[in-house]
């Protein structure tokens, strides 16, 4: 049997997992993945079937070169050159970018990517939508993608809490993965995320209507996730400790249910088997499960089914962004790579953002991003000048990175449009999109992605 296969020896495995994506600075790259709705002429979300669907292009797709991953004997992915394409559970199309030496490298990823989803997808009249929240449709209204997990997770969500459907079926995100050197570094890493968590929310806010009406938020899929499942959504207990370490992060996790297991479906592919909502990983390692021990395959399956808005796994993915149209997409691991990856940059953000500052309610201050974005004030803080002052640390970051990880042209450049936003020489994308649905509320009056 292969490693991943063998059961678990100790619970140190999980910890060492996460420690075994150390890299060294000259090998580190930046992920960006971000999805989209992909939509009729009607502004109808497409079904997984049909003439004009989710399966449509997927062929089209496997016959430029992209390879399927099939599930039930149907192909539910798409892989390519380090990158993958695959569906979230009612269709919203999520390109995963290979992990890219630059930013200028993940800009041109984004270009080839939408001139080949524009040549699959032209004639049959479909685009993909970039916002981060479906403003018209109810979770009832939208179809449903043939993939198991998320049957499971279907019947799971409303027993933890009232929005896990609607972040399911109706959300879009675009989100950055970033490698670390050492495990004290990645546990900086996710503590600088979570306090970036109001600034980020605040400047990529792009869903403001839900279910056909203002929602009274620049970004409600952002407050979503206050009200998906607690258990494994909340990481607070460690989050905002200068003093944490990965360890807290994987007892964190350990302690979280488990979500499903996977399974063998008759066709040899892989299915998943759902639980009972109370067995934890550290139960599952304790006691096993109808005599089944964990194995390495089994924790990182479920610490792909974590939900923070920063996740650890042998990399770490800062999550809290909506998604924002394309030529804004490069925005975010521009300003990750210039925040997080020159260690000046990060502690002064740190320093900026109050780290240890046990006074400030967190909680409270990204509610009020999601609310208010930039505009948003509490107490003594000011969230459009913290991102003023983030912005200017990240262009500081991404010049001092030229020296050491070579010229990147297109980096400092995709932070503009952030400024403009912050200075208010440009709408935030939230009242943008706003604007441009006015009554209509249809995902097709919406900017497409060509």
């Amino acid at each position: 049997m292969g490693q991943a296969s063998e059961p678990l020896e100790s619970l140190r495995a999980c910890t060492d997992w996460v420690v075994s994506g150390c890299k060294p600075r000259k090998a580190f790259r930046i992920g960006t993945e971000y999805e989209r709705f992909a939509v009729d002429v009607a502004g109808n979300m497409l079904p997984y079937d049909g003439a004009i669907s989710i399966h449509t292009l997927f062929e089209r797709l496997q016959a430029r070169g992209w390879q399927p991953y099939l599930e039930g004997g149907r192909p539910i992915a798409l892989f390519r050159d380090g990158a993958s394409i695959s569906l979230e559970p009612a269709g919203q199309f999520e390109l995963s970018g290979a992990p890219q030496p630059s930013i200028t490298a993940m800009r041109q990823e984004l270009v080839d990517h939408l001139a080949e989803m524009k040549a699959v997808a032209h004639d049959l009249r479909v685009s993909l939508i970039h916002v981060g929240l479906n403003p018209r449709d109810t979770v009832d209204a939208v179809p449903n993608m043939p993939k198991g997990r998320y049957g499971v997770m279907r019947a799971w969500m409303p027993t933890v809490g009232s929005l896990g459907l609607d972040m399911m079926h109706l959300t879009c995100t675009v989100q950055a993965n970033l490698d670390f050197e050492t495990p004290e570094e990645a546990i900086e890493l996710v503590r600088l995320g979570f306090l970036l968590g109001p600034v980020l929310i605040a400047l990529f806010a792009n869903s403001p209507r839900r279910h056909g009406f203002d929602s009274g938020y620049a970004t409600f899929r952002a407050h979503i996730w206050t009200d998906v499942d607690r258990a494994r959504c909340d990481a607070s207990r460690f989050a905002y400790d200068p003093a944490a370490t990965i360890q807290d992060y994987v007892d964190w996790a350990l302690d979280v249910p488990v979500y499903f297991l996977d399974v063998l479906n008759p066709d040899g592919s892989h299915g998943y088997r759902g639980m009972d909502g109370k067995t934890t990983f550290r139960d599952f390692f304790e006691r096993g499960i109808d005599g089944r021990r964990p194995t390495l395959a089994d924790w990182e399956l479920h610490a792909s089914t974590l939900f923070p808005d920063v996740r650890l796994k042998r990399y770490v993915e800062v999550r809290q962004a909506d998604c924002v149209p394309p030529e804004a997409l490069p925005a975010l691991p521009a300003l990750c790579k210039g925040l997080f990856y020159d260690v000046t940059a990060r502690r002064d953000t740190l320093a900026l953002l109050r780290d240890g500052d046990r006074g400030l309610d967190r909680a409270a201050l990204r509610e009020l991003a999601c609310r208010s974005a930039l505009d948003g004030r509490m107490g003594d803080v000011d969230l459009r000048q913290w991102a003023r002052g983030v912005l200017a640390l990240a262009r500081q970051g991404l010049a001092r990175l030229e020296a050491e990880m070579g010229p990147d042209p297109a980096a400092a450049p995709a932070l503009d449009v952030l400024d403009a936003i912050v200075a208010k020489q440009r709408l935030p994308f939230w009242q943008e999109t706003s604007l441009v649905l006015g009554e209509r509320l249809s995902l097709a009056s919406l900017p497409g992605g060509w």
